[in-house]
């Protein structure tokens, strides 16, 4: 068994491998989405890789149009914390509740011919 410390050292490596990888691999190499190959469909997390990359390379209106929500998916994140910190229950389901219309209406939206949402 490895201690706590070789443990956190082995993910803190693995972790930078992969942001390496992220930012020198050639765009053929990054990971296909399976939804969008099996079914021509842009789910809502399309892009997010490229925009990660896009984000560490420096180009934040690229990561933008990558995938809009992926960029805006940390701020939600922390609201849904806060919302949980303060134990009002019905306050978080309605969060949750508006959080999936809207990544479902943000996957209806970059399905449309034409959608600036979509990613490139």
């Amino acid at each position: 068994m490895l201690g706590a410390e070789k443990r956190e050292k082995y993910t803190y490596g693995v972790l930078s491998l992969f942001v390496l990888y992220l930012a020198s691999a050639p765009n053929a190499l990054l990971p296909k989405c399976p939804i969008h190959s099996i079914f021509n469909v842009y789910c809502p997390g399309c892009g997010s890789t490229r925009s990660l990359r896009a984000i560490l390379s420096g180009h934040f209106t690229q990561a933008l149009h990558e995938n809009a929500l992926f960029i805006f998916s940390p701020i939600l994140m922390l609201v849904g914390y806060l919302l949980s910190k303060r134990r009002s229950q019905i306050a978080l389901y309605i969060y949750i509740g508006l959080l999936s219309v809207l990544v479902v209406v943000f996957t209806i939206l970059r399905n449309q011919p034409h959608s600036i949402l979509a990613p490139l």
